[in-house]
């Protein structure tokens, strides 16, 4: 009786199922209504009634053709998807790379706007002194309000670090011309170190009432690596136009040593009442030469020089690593 009725279940199911397969596949199947004595006999009739009719319509032929389209179709639509993909990137990339433009177009006009200003305000240095009010007064020289000074949220420091980057800048221009763009040989390295520094300190001459107070401002920790990252630049650029090039021990040793004497005379001039500030430059030049002959009694005791050299070595390494500075010339 279970066997009659699988037969049955299975005969209702043909009822349903085969109509559709014929109309998927494309083709009209012929089914023979047969009702044998005998479920078993039904079962047998149909079946082979069943794969004759699918033999000779080409049924697994069709199928394969249409999972041929199937997987034709799917590749299709991802090469699609991965050109849609590829374009989206490119179109966000290019959108990234015109706001990028975009900002550096926008600061290249605040740093044009901040410089002008601070340029203005310097001529008002000698009377508000390194300060706020300086700034306003360039900013209102220059057409601009007096609100602008939000600008500087750094105060006076602005003005102080403007003023160190202006004068490397000269000194730098000043030392390409004297050697030719680095290309001439210097024959008096010392004296082409002492006329350097001289000629950076002379800048400060006209400031030097309100010198002291820039120094303040640049003691500052606050502000502490910019002006250290001022100071050893300038020595490097006036070590490498002198001709020294070497990539020896001694290269970090005579910057820490020229940083040293250039803010030693500094302060020395600031109490310096001289004519044309005489005895600072003297004392420039001697410092200078206790420098060279330090380094030469030095270099007469190794093993002092190598713990000299370390020292001073280290702390420059440092203070670079730290400022992210690097001094590769071309």
């Amino acid at each position: 009786m279970a066997n009659v009725r699988c037969l049955q279940k299975l005969f209702r199911l043909q009822k349903f199922v085969l109509p559709l397969t014929a109309q998927h596949c494309g083709h009209n199947a012929h089914f023979h209504t047969v009702k044998p004595s005998h479920p078993q006999t039904q079962s047998r009739v149909w079946t082979r009634n069943y794969a004759k009719d699918t033999s000779k319509s080409g049924d697994g032929a069709t199928a394969q053709t249409g999972v041929d389209e199937f997987r034709s179709r799917e590749e299709q639509r991802e090469r699609e998807r991965d050109a849609a993909e590829i374009k989206q990137q490119e179109e966000t990339k290019e959108h990234d790379t015109q706001d990028e433009e975009e900002q550096t177009a926008k600061r290249a006009k605040v740093d044009e706007v901040r410089n002008k200003i601070l340029d203005a305000a310097l001529q008002h240095v000698p009377q508000h002194g390194w300060t706020r009010n300086a700034i306003v007064q360039g900013a209102e020289e220059c057409g601009y309000p007096s609100a602008v000074h939000g600008m500087f949220p750094e105060g006076g420091f602005a003005l102080v670090s403007h003023f160190n980057g202006r004068c490397n800048a000269q000194l730098l221009k000043h030392l390409q011309g004297e050697t030719d763009n680095g290309q001439r040989e210097i024959e008096n390295p010392l004296d082409f170190l002492v006329q350097a520094v001289r000629h950076r300190l002379e800048m400060i001459v006209p400031y030097k009432q309100q010198w002291p107070q820039a120094m303040a401002l640049i003691a500052q920790p606050q502000h502490a690596s910019t002006a250290l990252a001022q100071v050893l630049t300038l020595v490097d650029d006036i070590c490498y136009y002198s001709g020294d090039r070497s990539v020896d021990f001694g290269w970090y040793t005579r910057r820490i040593g020229l940083a040293t004497i250039l803010k030693m005379t500094e302060l020395y001039m600031l109490q310096d009442t001289s004519p044309s500030h005489t005895n600072t430059w003297e004392f420039l030049k001697n410092r200078m030469d206790e420098a060279v002959q330090l380094q030469m009694m030095l270099a007469q005791t190794e093993g002092m020089t190598h713990t000299f050299q370390r020292s001073f070595n280290s702390a420059f390494i440092t203070a670079r690593n730290i400022l992210g500075l690097g001094y590769n010339r071309n």
